[in-house]
C-alpha cells in the first residue's frame, strides 16, 4: 500500500520557482538551455534572420595583423600622394644608342703565324671583358689570388696607409673578402675620417652590420675626399641607412652612394625618410637602390636631376 503525502497531492507545477532554478545554473548550462529553447520554441516576435544561432565566434585562422594592414595602407596612400606632387612631364630620351662593343671579325689570314697571334689577342680581349680579378697571362699559365673572392687587398698594410694619410691610396676595394673582422671594418671607417686622398670606398658583401652603418654616417660627416661609397649586399638596417642619409646634409663631396640588396628590407617608412632627408643634399648624383614605393622613387629621381643640373651650371 502506497502512502501519498498531503503536500504531494496539493503540489502544483505552476508553483515551481523558475528564477531560483535559473539562478543555480552555470554560464555553460544557461547557454545550452538557450540553444534548446531556440530550437523548441523560437520567439515569434524576433525577425527570422535573427533567430539563427550565432556561429561566428571562432579562433583566428591566420596571423592577420590589423595594425600592420592599416600602416601599409597609410604608406601606400602617402606614396601615391608624393608621386602626384612630384610628377613631371617625361622628357624625350636623346641619349645616343650604345655602340656595338663587339669588334668586327678580321678576315682569315693564310699565314699560320698571323692566325696564332690573332687567337692569342682574342683570348686576352675576352678575359679582359670578363673582368677576372688579377689574372696574369704568362704563356699558357694563369695565376689567381689565394682568396676565393679574387680580391688580393692586403688588409693590414692598406689600413696602415690609410691611417698615415698615404697619397698613393686613392681607392679601397674590400668587396667580397670573406671573414673580415667587424673590428677591422670599423678601423677602416674610422681611419677615413681624416683621410684626404681616398676617393672610392667599397665594402660590398663583407658582412657589414648596423654598427658599421652608424660609423659610416659619422665618417661622412667629417670626410671631405670620398666621392663614391659602395655598401651593397650587407646587413645594414633601415636605421643605419637613414643615419647615413641624415649626415649627407653636412657632406658636399659624395656623388655616388650604393646600398641596394641589404639583408633587412628598409620598409616604406625608411624610404619616405630617405627621400625627405635627401632634399638637404646638393651634391649626390647617383643612388644605387631600388625603391619599392613609386612616390619616394619619383622624389629621389627629381632630386638627383636637380643636383645634376646645379653641377652643370657651376661648371
Amino acid at each position: 500500500m502506497t502512502l501519498t503525502s498531503e503536500n504531494d497531492e496539493d503540489s502544483d507545477p505552476g508553483d515551481i520557482d523558475e528564477d531560483e532554478i535559473l539562478a543555480g545554473l552555470s554560464a555553460e548550462e544557461l547557454k545550452l538551455l538557450q540553444n534548446e529553447m531556440d530550437v523548441i520554441a523560437p520567439d515569434e516576435r524576433v525577425p527570422v534572420g535573427m533567430r539563427q544561432k550565432d556561429q561566428t565566434e571562432k579562433p583566428p585562422t591566420g596571423t592577420f595583423d590589423h595594425r600592420s594592414l592599416v600602416d601599409y595602407l597609410y604608406w601606400e596612400k602617402e606614396s601615391k600622394r608624393m608621386l602626384e606632387e612630384e610628377r613631371v612631364p617625361e622628357k624625350e630620351d636623346t641619349s645616343p644608342e650604345p655602340s656595338n662593343l663587339e669588334e668586327k671579325e678580321e678576315p682569315e689570314s693564310l699565314n699560320e703565324e698571323e692566325n696564332t697571334e690573332q687567337a692569342s689577342t682574342e683570348k686576352e680581349r675576352i678575359i679582359s671583358k670578363l673582368k677576372i680579378p688579377k689574372l696574369a697571362l704568362g704563356g699558357n699559365v694563369m695565376k689567381m689570388t689565394a682568396r676565393p673572392s679574387g680580391n688580393d687587398t692586403n688588409l693590414e698594410s692598406t689600413l696602415d696607409k690609410i691611417r698615415k694619410n698615404n697619397p698613393s691610396i686613392t681607392e679601397i676595394n674590400l668587396n667580397n673578402i670573406e671573414n673580415i673582422p667587424k673590428e677591422m671594418l670599423l678601423d677602416y671607417v674610422n681611419g677615413l675620417k681624416k683621410n684626404k686622398y681616398v676617393k672610392t670606398f667599397s665594402i660590398a658583401n663583407t658582412g657589414a652590420d648596423e654598427n658599421v652603418g652608424f660609423s659610416l654616417a659619422n665618417m661622412l660627416r667629417e670626410n671631405r675626399s670620398i666621392t663614391t661609397l659602395n655598401i651593397e649586399s650587407n646587413f645594414i638596417s633601415g636605421k643605419g641607412i637613414i643615419a647615413i642619409m641624415r649626415c649627407l646634409q653636412f657632406n658636399e663631396t659624395l656623388t655616388e652612394l650604393r646600398f641596394h640588396n641589404q639583408r633587412h628590407m628598409l620598409g616604406h617608412h625608411a624610404e619616405m625618410e630617405i627621400s625627405r632627408l635627401l632634399k638637404a643634399n646638393n651634391t649626390l648624383l647617383k643612388l644605387g637602390y631600388h625603391f619599392e614605393q613609386p612616390g619616394p622613387r619619383m622624389v629621389v629621381t627629381n632630386l638627383l636631376t636637380r643636383n645634376l643640373d646645379r653641377q652643370r651650371q657651376d661648371v
